[in-house]
């Protein structure tokens, strides 16, 4: 195959990637960049602590990032996280807050889009240790209220055979009995969870009853009939409305089965749940040569692509198409997961203070953060990734027309 051939292919491949911003964190050392498909840093936050999972960008270009609290409040728990710490676009921490209560947290948060924080939390009850998600909402700049709480404790029964319920008498260590990994908000204002030491996922009600509406991947916890599908999964969440697969739920299933750790192949799983049977059809896969024991998590992109990151010390992240072909990857030490935003998450381009609206005020703030020599992502008029005189005659320039 002559040169001008393969180099047609590579563009032609490289045509269907999804036009984007990568969120990631390497923790040698705790640095999180966001950078466009060509690798260029758009951005960087340097952290000062261990990520508990991955951080998340919002649409006002600040960043919410879980990592491990000072003082634990419960020992040996796995990917311990809180604190969580909001930052700005120039790192300048708009809130920090370390967990005082009995619960640790740990792994993942997702963002209520009334700014509040759900958060996978662990209680501790007289040395048997179940899972809890919180409702954490931010106060200040260093507190936080507690506005609800959703237990596992309080959905366990003695019959086996009740699918709504956690088993009492699952044999899993009881100082770490359910292991939740991931939780995500689905279009519906429910909950997703992913449990790795159960092998399965879970949609919990948020509010009225707060219950168990559906639980798949082992349906030998609650006596079922079936195959085990996963093994240590993560990353659960269900794809968004208007994407290809909406209303499906996307998992990377880790396939860390005990005793072919070196040999395991990691699976993507995309599947449609059906809530009222408990049973979900596989209807999208991909397995090549990667495997992560820990972590890790794939999203479905707006142009019909999924977005995998691999947790390891040499983690890996690639963007692979329905058919199977990869035409997006990057390395990154100690990545835990990773996320892929649009080039239109975030707000108004020109709409500094976030009113919906473009004028005068807008100019006012961006003068002032040129003043300032400081950065905002929806004040860089021309895309340049400074802020200066040129952006001030841009937006102006739109009021006037």
């Amino acid at each position: 195959m002559n040169k001008v051939l393969v180099l047609l292919l590579i563009g032609l491949l490289y045509a269907n990637v999804f036009d984007g911003y990568t969120l990631y964190t390497e923790t040698t050392p705790n640095i999180t960049y966001l950078v466009d498909n060509d690798l260029n840093v758009i951005n960087e936050w340097d952290n000062e602590c261990i990520p508990a999972s991955m951080g998340y960008l919002q649409p006002d270009s600040t960043l919410i990032y879980p990592c491990r609290q000072d003082d634990i409040v419960l020992d040996g728990v796995a990917a311990a996280g809180g604190r969580i710490i909001h930052y700005d676009w120039d790192g300048t921490i708009l809130w920090d807050w370390q967990c005082d209560w009995e619960y640790q947290l740990h792994h993942d948060i997702e963002i209520t889009p009334n700014g509040n924080i759900l958060a996978v939390a662990m209680e501790d009850i007289d040395g048997f240790r179940p899972d809890v998600v919180l409702e954490i909402e931010p106060v200040g700049l260093n507190d936080a209220n507690l506005v609800w709480v959703w237990k596992v404790s309080e959905h366990m029964s003695e019959e086996l055979d009740n699918p709504y319920t956690f088993y009492t008498h699952a044999g899993y260590n009881q100082l770490d009995w359910n292991h939740f990994n991931a939780v995500s908000l689905n279009e519906y204002g429910n909950i997703l969870l992913s449990s790795r030491n159960w092998c399965e996922i879970y949609i919990i009600e948020r509010g009225s009853n707060n219950d168990l509406l559906y639980r798949w991947g082992n349906p030998q916890t609650y006596g079922g009939e079936g195959e085990q599908v996963f093994h240590a999964q993560h990353g659960v969440n269900q794809i968004p409305i208007g994407y290809p697969g909406e209303g499906n739920i996307i998992v990377f299933n880790n396939m860390n089965i005990q005793g072919q750790q070196e040999d395991g192949n990691s699976v993507i799983v995309e599947f449609t749940p059906n809530l009222e049977t408990l049973e979900g059809e596989v209807v999208w896969t991909f397995e090549e040569d990667f495997y992560a024991r820990k972590q890790s998590g794939a999203f479905r992109l707006p142009n019909g692509n999924t977005f995998v990151s691999v947790s390891d010390n040499e983690g890996y992240m690639f963007e692979v198409t329905q058919h199977g072909d990869i035409v997006w990857e990057h390395q990154a030490d100690g990545l835990n997961r990773a996320q892929k935003y649009g080039l239109d998450y975030f707000n108004i381009l020109g709409d500094v203070n976030g009113d919906g609206n473009i004028n005068v005020l807008d100019v006012v703030m961006v003068v002032g953060y040129v003043l300032e020599n400081s950065y905002i992502v929806l004040a860089d008029l021309n895309s340049d990734n400074v802020l200066n005189v040129l952006d001030i005659v841009i937006l102006t320039g739109i009021i006037l027309t």
